[in-house]
């Protein structure tokens, strides 16, 4: 009864809230960017405007900085993306069996990736700069001289085009909202992960909500719509998997119950993590489950929150911030770590273990709260306890050495 009450006020809040709809111009533009990073420089790789969708500029954050700048290199507007060149996530242990043993956290780092970025056109723009946020130093800057001269050549009666100084004369190429409309989606269709496209209307975070109580799945779905959100629905691991193999694109984070039938939470998550396609996905375990001392064990460093039900809403829109926010910072610390020099293996472990402890202490904390408070605890568990709580204080420690060793370049001053 409490979960339909609940579900129904957060209906009526729906209800409640004014629909509205905003209208499109046919002639809004965006600037296309490839670059590649190579020797540890960025190179244009290729660079031109066409009709889209126009960006928004506080889509993400980052240790890279983008500068929007006019004729005079004065600031229009900027943004944030993260360092293309790093990739963290957890995937599957295999024996030399061909096993599943359990888990890892790892961290990829590629010195040679291209990639794109996606901004919007306004009139005054003339340059696109990309500058390393830890150093100050201009990584690139891209002239738009030449795409804006192609445009204009291609659609002189755009009036965009017309307002800049040295356009070309009106011809006989107008635009009409059907060629915007199709550049656009074709646009959309062909950008792939490795662009950061900046959408103008920010782009919700999409969360996958994996439960086989068709309630609580609405539920959710409902409070993270609420949220900005999208939601995309699954009632069981199966569908949850299908849904990865099919979705266009995948879901930046993962809630997952535990108790599920056939296929549990864990099982589910262990096929996640095999998958070289979505290992980097961070799932949070959202469960009425009590963990084991046995599953902390397995699972703790994989994972990136657990939460139990039932859960405070805002709970749970801080836990999904957190994990998203906790790992752009990583990876920020990643790139300033392998920039001041440091081993990339020693960086990686650092990485690992950075996520990794925190999740399991929370782990930790609540195997002590509900097993030791239990009248019916036996001796083997408490030692399980006891054994688990031992592994984690040993990899604290290792990351507190790990910690001091990268601190020239983990400190405020460095970043």
């Amino acid at each position: 009864m409490q979960l339909i009450l609940f579900a129904g006020f957060i209906l009526f809040l729906i209800l409640l809230t004014p629909a509205t709809a905003a209208g499109t111009s046919p002639y809004q533009k965006i600037v296309s960017i490839n670059l590649a990073y190579e020797n540890g420089a960025i190179k244009e790789v290729s660079s031109e405007i066409q009709y889209g969708t126009a960006p928004n500029l506080n889509l993400q954050s980052g240790s890279i900085t983008g500068l929007l700048l006019d004729s005079q290199k004065k600031t229009i507007d900027e943004f944030s993306i993260r360092d293309p060149r790093i990739q963290t996530g957890t995937s599957v242990q295999m024996s030399s069996g061909g096993a599943a043993q359990g888990l890892a956290g790892y961290t990829d780092y590629n010195p040679h990736v291209e990639f794109g970025v996606i901004v919007p056109f306004t009139p005054d723009l003339r340059y696109v700069t990309m500058v390393d946020s830890l150093t100050g130093n201009t990584l690139i800057s891209v002239d738009l001289a030449g795409p804006i001269s192609a445009f204009q050549t291609m659609y002189p009666d755009d009036p965009d085009m017309k307002s800049i100084p040295g356009a070309t004369p009106a011809g006989t190429f107008p635009v009409p909202w059907e060629m915007a409309a199709i550049l656009g989606i074709a646009l959309i269709a062909v950008s792939g992960a490795g662009y950061f496209a900046l959408l103008r209307r920010p782009k919700p975070i999409e969360v996958m909500v994996v439960d086989d109580e068709p309630a609580l799945v609405e539920l959710f779905s409902l409070l993270l719509s609420r949220k900005g959100y999208i939601p995309i629905p699954a009632q069981s691991g199966k569908e949850c998997l299908s849904i990865l193999e099919t979705h266009k694109k995948l879901p930046d984070l993962i809630l997952l119950d535990i108790m599920m039938y056939p296929m549990d939470g864990w099982q589910t998550l262990e096929r996640i993590k095999k998958n070289p396609s979505w290992k980097r996905i961070p799932v949070l375990m959202l469960t009425g489950k009590q963990p084991t001392p046995s599953e902390a064990k397995k699972y703790g460093l994989c994972i990136e929150d657990y939460i139990l039900k039932p859960v405070k809403l805002q709970e749970l829109y801080s836990a999904i911030e957190y994990v998203l926010t906790r790992k752009k910072f990583i990876e920020s610390e990643i790139r300033a770590a392998i920039k001041a020099g440091y081993e990339r293996d020693l960086v990686c472990e650092y990485a690992r273990l950075r996520k990794g402890v925190e999740v399991e202490k929370k782990l930790l904390g609540i195997l002590r709260s509900v097993y030791t408070t239990a009248e019916s605890v036996q001796n083997d568990v408490t030692r399980a306890i006891d054994d688990v709580s031992a592994e984690m204080g040993s990899r604290e420690e290792k990351l507190k050495k790990l910690q001091l060793q990268l601190s020239p370049a983990l400190s405020p001053k460095a970043h």
